[in-house]
């Protein structure tokens, strides 16, 4: 994947296209309409795009944070205690994985075992925090990370995390578009979906419902029939990485009678 390379604008009126002299985009999909700027387009971009990025994971919007020692017999922890310096505040859409080392010290040049706690509810987790051991779990609740079992050691972990897109206030031209350049059209149907239900277009805001997520017999089956639509056919970077990486295949032989 490259790095982002588009801006709002272009995926408003088309790549190099402006509001004076368009050339695609949401204007091209909206029948070439030239009151988008005095309608909201950027809103209705931004409103797309921070759907996509709470859904989705996507490699210029993830950091891993810092790697910090649990304290022992303390389950919560401010989520800015997780999160690089330059992150604190900011709103974080996911959180894909924790890592918790298996002995109190990280020493570079040797080796400290380590895993990734599971995620559960609070409430599955209630009883948990009560008792001491090796955290193994961690949910998000009201502000902080909880970890339970609660700590017996001081653990070394730190947390991979997706921020959320970010924008100006209101969103600009010039804003950047952080998603994975392949879901640029994906972004521009989303966002013209927004816009032409704002203006009543049914017709269109159906067909690109049907573009985005499948048309109704793939949406009906939850994808076991029909055509899918362009988010089930885009893949993230990781897991096409995963797509090229050996397999295990175990054969199952039915034994056959006599």
């Amino acid at each position: 994947m490259s790095a982002p390379i588009y801006t709002l604008q272009d995926l408003a009126f088309g790549v190099g296209g402006t509001s004076a002299a368009p050339t695609g985009g949401v204007w091209g999909k909206l029948s070439q309409r030239g009151d988008l700027l005095q309608l909201g387009v950027y809103q209705w971009l931004q409103d797309a795009i921070l759907e996509l990025s709470r859904d989705y994971r996507f490699q210029y919007l993830e950091k891993t944070g810092p790697t910090f020692n649990l304290t022992i017999g303390t389950v919560n922890y401010p989520l800015n205690t997780w999160l690089q310096a330059g992150d604190a505040g900011k709103q974080t859409n996911l959180l894909p994985s924790i890592t918790r080392f298996f002995t109190p010290t990280v020493t570079p040049g040797q080796t400290n075992a380590c895993s990734t706690l599971l995620w559960k509810t609070i409430d599955a987790l209630e009883l948990m925090f009560q008792t001491p051991g090796v955290p193994t779990y961690f949910t998000r609740f009201s502000g902080q990370i909880w970890i339970a079992p609660q700590p017996n050691v001081s653990y070394p972990v730190y947390m991979r995390y997706q921020v959320e897109h970010p924008f100006s206030n209101p969103p600009a031209s010039t804003d950047t578009f952080y998603l994975d350049n392949e879901w640029k059209e994906i972004a521009e149907y989303a966002a013209s979906l927004r816009g032409a239900t704002n203006l009543r277009m049914m017709d269109y805001a159906t067909m690109y419902h049907n573009i985005l997520f499948g048309d109704p017999e793939f949406q009906r089956s939850s994808g076991g029939r029909g055509m899918p639509g362009l988010i089930f056919r885009r893949i993230t970077q990781m897991e096409g990485d995963s797509e090229s990486m050996p397999r295990q295949i175990k054969p199952n032989v039915t034994r056959q009678g006599m």
